[in-house]
């Protein structure tokens, strides 16, 4: 582990059952599930493993709408760092998951890409 990207990340992607059959019409639920059983098509696709970042508490979040000035702000956003040694460009798409070394799950927001590699913008999933 190196000082500047001490933890471990898994990237995942959705599996999605939808357009694996030619059904048309009345057919199963095809979005995403909680299995991440990878034999299963509706769980979730492991893109990269082991992967060394840096995560960090943003200051910016949402209020809820009937929030008080003195209320805590709500689903605080994170900023994921990744070394552009670690991952191509592309590697990482909206929506992803990353799980950490904590067994933290974060939802990708956004994804930005530069020359020293990825800033990707999170908010943490509750279990």
């Amino acid at each position: 582990m190196g000082l500047l990207y001490p933890r471990r990340i898994e990237v995942r992607r959705a599996k999605s059952v939808a357009g694996n059959t030619d059904a048309i019409g009345l057919t199963g639920y095809s979005g995403q599930v909680v299995t991440t059983d990878p034999t299963n098509a509706q769980g979730e696709m492991v893109i990269a493993a082991k992967v060394p970042a840096s995560i960090q508490a943003a200051q910016t979040g949402r209020k809820k709408d009937n929030a008080l000035p003195g209320d805590a702000v709500f689903a605080p956003t994170w900023r994921i760092y990744i070394p552009k040694r670690a991952l191509a460009q592309g590697a990482v798409r909206d929506r992803d998951i990353v799980v950490d070394d904590e067994g933290y799950r974060y939802e990708v927001g956004q994804n930005y890409w530069n020359v020293l590699g990825y800033q990707l913008i999170c908010i943490r999933l509750e279990a």
